[in-house]
């Protein structure tokens, strides 16, 4: 029998382990619109985990592979929560399935889910020794800051037994991810901090426009903004959604430039290597390219009173109640911070 030792969970401080699983309780009516369903349908545990690695993996061979089950027992039980919930969830395609508006919902409901019950058991295990758990993080592309560079081996060196996990996403969306308690921590870039986070400046880095070695412009010396304005544009895949970079959303606004898309990728590497292929020229920061441009690969145009700069911040939420693992990193991070405020530069 469980004694009052059970408290050490905390669930009464604001938990979100208690709110995650009120969540269940209200996906009806984000679902069902002006179709309310029988409250305790949506009680299957097996049909949401099903559901959530189907939408974490893209198919249902993936969701098939990761859960030790067949397809078909993966493709019954998604039929089953849809039918429970009277809502189309996926389309299927011949090889990867698209989530719907609804598909959508659920997903990033039972991502909160799953975070908060991960937290649970990393807690259950901790015993105030070495730490174990999984820590999550999201960054731009591109990204390089020497002071999250020395949290990450900082904390490896203290928490061994931690593993790490560093997704790519744009900006805007690390932002709301951390908002709504998605994933703990992000790197991105930032106007100014996003109210209601713990927005700590990391880096502030200069950017220059570039083309590659095979561009008809490449080693100009008299080009301007204007000459600019219809050469074909490399563009990180966010741009297409609306979420360019800070330093393109100043030039699209005042010059014109990066309206004409010749590529985009979600990879910084990728970008670098069709600029570098001739495909088009793009903005980047110096940091990153120093060894490409010593290379001779590319060239960073000479441009007049044009200097861009941009803000590397490390976001977390004040409100979310982090595992021990993240919240061992998150002090790391304050005491790197804290310890360097000289490498908080320009570059």
């Amino acid at each position: 029998m469980m004694g009052s030792g059970a408290a050490t969970l905390d669930l009464d401080r604001g938990s979100d382990e208690r709110s995650a699983m009120g969540r269940l309780s209200h996906l009806h009516k984000l679902l069902a619109e002006d179709h309310p369903l029988p409250r305790g349908r949506l009680s299957n545990w097996g049909m949401l985990r099903t559901f959530h690695y189907i939408a974490s993996e893209g198919s249902i061979t993936g969701a098939a592979r990761r859960l030790a089950i067949s397809q078909p027992s993966v493709s019954a039980a998604l039929q089953r929560l849809e039918d429970v919930l009277d809502h189309q969830l996926v389309e299927r395609g011949a090889r990867r399935i698209t989530l719907t508006r609804h598909g959508q919902i659920l997903f990033a409901e039972t991502q909160r889910i799953f975070r908060a019950v991960q937290r649970a058991e990393e807690r259950l295990r901790f015993d105030g020794g070495s730490l174990t758990g999984q820590l999550r993080i999201q960054v731009v592309t591109g990204s390089a800051s020497g002071l999250f560079n020395d949290a990450l081996r900082l904390m490896h060196q203290r928490q061994p037994g931690v593993n790490f996990r560093i997704d790519v996403a744009s900006s805007h969306k690390i932002v709301r991810n951390v908002a709504e308690q998605v994933v703990p921590f992000g790197v991105c870039l930032m106007v100014q901090p996003a109210p209601g986070l713990d927005c700590r400046l990391i880096l502030r880095a200069e950017y220059g426009i570039f083309c590659g070695r095979e561009h008809r412009l490449f080693g100009a010396t008299d080009v301007t903004l204007s000459d600019l304005r219809e050469e074909g544009y490399i563009g990180f895949a966010c741009s297409e959604e609306g979420d360019a970079p800070e330093p393109l959303i100043t030039l699209r606004n005042s010059h014109g430039l990066g309206h004409n898309i010749r590529g985009n990728s979600a990879d910084f590497a990728e970008v670098c290597r069709m600029v570098v292929a001739g495909l088009g020229i793009t903005i980047l920061p110096l940091a990153t390219v120093r060894q490409t441009l010593r290379d001779h690969q590319l060239w960073q145009f000479p441009i007049k009173d044009c200097r861009l700069r941009a803000d590397l911040y490390f976001v977390s939420n004040p409100q979310a109640q982090h595992a021990p693992a993240e919240q061992a990193f998150l002090e790391v991070m304050e005491s790197v911070i804290a310890a360097a405020p000289d490498a908080i530069i320009t570059i």
